[in-house]
């Protein structure tokens, strides 16, 4: 597939981010690098239920003056028109195997019928950009809001079996760079992280619960939606040629299923 980042387009280079990280998930649309809107999925309806119908709603937004894309439903024929985005954004894993693998899947089924490519980005750095204001409000930010370069930031996302995954970060001029791969620690494992990291360290994520020693740490609620926050990183990597062909777009779950560990225990 052709990745480039050139068009024949007029329109302003648009992206479609989509996530389903954990239970709910978010989708958003973004132009000429700047959110322009973003819908959370509702908490009371299945992902698969709801994310073809609210993604639909994100790209009437998209050249709203001319004919709206194929609606978006099992058994639609895709067609790649004058109104289609000019990549798809995911967030490939850690998370939740269902929530992954059917953003994956409509991620792929999307850009291959209309032709585009796929960005992806690992979920805990879009966890991790998720906690600064989008571009859009900077100005009108508060100064504590955004770190200072060399700050560090834990997150922490639950995986539940007594398990989180763990990402550690350093602020840059251009956000959040990784510090080191995506762990997998077991509850005790993570209590020794929370207990050894530096006080003042950012933290954020699920795995940051009440009780949990982390009175020396600076906690982090979200300042935008997850699929914001995986817009933003989307476009940088899209500008760059940073893209995947659709085939090859897999979740990454770091970790087999509760089935396969299973299988192999009983194996032993």
């Amino acid at each position: 597939m052709d990745s480039r980042t050139e068009t024949d387009s007029p329109r302003p280079v648009t992206g479609l981010a989509l996530e389903v990280i954990g239970r709910e998930g978010s989708v958003a649309l973004i132009q000429a690098g700047e959110v322009v809107e973003t819908i959370e999925l509702p908490r009371d309806v299945r992902a698969a239920a709801s994310l073809a119908p609210t993604l639909q709603t994100l790209l009437k937004s998209i050249d709203s003056d001319k004919q709206q894309p194929e609606p978006i439903s099992a058994g639609t024929v895709f067609r790649a028109g004058a109104d289609r985005p000019h990549y798809i954004a995911v967030a490939d894993g850690p998370g939740s195997f269902t929530g992954l693998r059917f953003a994956a899947a409509t991620a792929k089924t999307l850009a291959y019928a209309w032709g585009i490519p796929v960005v992806t980005l690992d979920s805990l750095s879009v966890l991790a950009a998720a906690v600064l204001p989008t571009d859009s409000v900077e100005k009108d930010s508060q100064p504590d809001e955004r770190p200072s370069t060399g700050q560090s930031l834990l997150v922490g996302l639950d995986a539940y079996r007594g398990q989180t995954f763990v990402g550690r970060f350093q602020a840059t001029d251009s956000g959040w760079k990784s510090d080191g791969p995506i762990d997998l620690l077991s509850r005790t494992e993570w209590l020794e992280a929370l207990e050894s990291a530096e006080a003042g360290t950012w933290a954020t994520g699920d795995a940051i619960r009440t009780g949990l020693p982390t009175d020396h740490l600076n906690l982090r609620g979200r300042k935008q939606t997850l699929a914001s926050a995986l817009a933003i990183l989307a476009h940088r990597k899209f500008v760059t040629g940073q893209t995947t062909d659709p085939m090859t777009v897999l979740p990454k779950y770091y970790r087999p299923s509760a089935a396969e560990e299973k299988a192999a225990a009983s194996s032993t």
